[in-house]
């Protein structure tokens, strides 16, 4: 997969995913959904094997996600994705080494650097005191587009009339 044109493609971070199914209750929003992941089924975003899986909880989300899985619409990262994950936390210290937290992160970084994508995340910068690297300021070294706002990737899905 590689972009070439002037649109986004972004991979969402597991957070988007979560604040999503959160501020659009699947009850609720179904036509919101729907949409989602027709855009999903088109291509204008990605979902990672990495974020599905760390969805931990059994809900509607991970539900959701695994039905995309089984549509085939998840992508599963390969050993060039995994290999470059690790260059990347070699780096820049992301994952937790107590706990493995934040481990899909090098992959959502690794897959869109690779990939010439975008990343759609929540995560803030470091701040004074903070060990380990988060998404932005990783993606702020290796020169990788990010949002951290929903209404932007909102107003590029087409949610928004123009």
């Amino acid at each position: 997969m590689d972009n070439q044109n002037d649109e986004n493609i972004y991979i969402l971070d597991t957070n988007i995913l979560i604040d999503l199914w959160l501020w659009q209750p699947f009850k609720f929003s179904i036509s919101f959904w729907n949409k989602i992941e027709e855009l999903l089924e088109s291509g204008r975003w990605v979902l990672l094997d990495v974020v599905v899986n760390e969805l931990t909880y059994e809900n509607e989300i991970k539900r959701w996600a695994k039905k995309q899985k089984s549509k085939g619409l998840v992508i599963d990262i390969d050993d060039n994705v995994k290999n470059r994950a690790a260059e990347i936390n070699d780096e820049y210290k992301i994952i937790n080494p107590s706990d493995g937290r934040s481990r899909a992160d090098t992959y959502i970084i690794a897959y869109a650097e690779i990939n010439n994508l975008s990343i759609f995340t929540r995560e803030g910068f470091m701040i004074d005191g903070d060990e380990l690297h988060k998404i932005p300021d990783v993606c702020k070294k290796l020169k990788i587009k990010y949002i951290r706002h929903l209404d932007k990737f909102m107003r590029e899905m087409g949610f928004e009339k123009k």
